[in-house]
């Protein structure tokens, strides 16, 4: 379920959590594949998709839509990161915590290009656990995580996660945008 709110010209989405939404089929394959490692490093939330992707039907086609999903609990942040990124040809989704995140990875994962998303969040998963959870079950789409204050959780990240500490630059982030539109993410590594 959405809801779309007219914010400055763009449109802001929420997303939530709900039963019977049909994720990519790398997701399901892979859910089976990690579900015993990943219920050990992430919270409940993620291990409830897991289960629900095991028992789901064939995937949807990719949409041509492409998507940047920008996670930033700052407003300014956030409305600062959407504005450069509107500027690509992703189309653009803001979300503030993790867990709208994967709810809309949940519904939509298979058009998402780009995470752009901060290390600090609100709420039981931070930005790496984010970070782990899309490279296991999309991992097809380019993650950037930023922070100005990660310490040891920049130690902490995936192969499949480019760090930009903040003050991050806008010519960075573009072609961050770039790279996720020309060159995915390969699906083995």
């Amino acid at each position: 379920m959405f809801q779309e709110a007219p914010n400055g010209g763009r449109t802001s989405q929420i997303y939530d959590l709900q039963p019977g939404v049909v994720t990519s089929g790398i997701a399901r394959a892979l859910a089976g594949s990690y579900r015993g490692m990943l219920e050990q490093e992430l919270p409940a939330t993620l291990s409830a998709i897991l289960q629900r992707l095991e028992t789901r039907g064939p995937a949807p086609a990719r949409s041509a839509t492409q998507v940047a999903l920008i996670v930033e609990d700052d407003h300014d942040v956030r409305s600062l990161a959407a504005a450069l990124l509107e500027e690509t040809e992703l189309d653009v989704v803001e979300v503030d915590s993790a867990e709208g995140a994967l709810a809309y990875l949940q519904e939509h994962g298979g058009e998402v290009a780009m995470i752009f998303a901060d290390v600090r969040l609100p709420g039981a998963m931070d930005g790496v656990q984010l970070a782990r959870a899309a490279c296991t079950l999309w991992p097809s789409i380019r993650i950037v995580l930023t922070s100005g204050t990660a310490g040891h959780r920049v130690e902490d990240l995936p192969d499949c996660v480019v760090f930009l500490p903040k003050p991050w630059r806008g010519l960075d982030v573009l072609v961050q945008a770039e790279k996720a539109l020309r060159q995915p993410q390969p699906l083995v590594s």
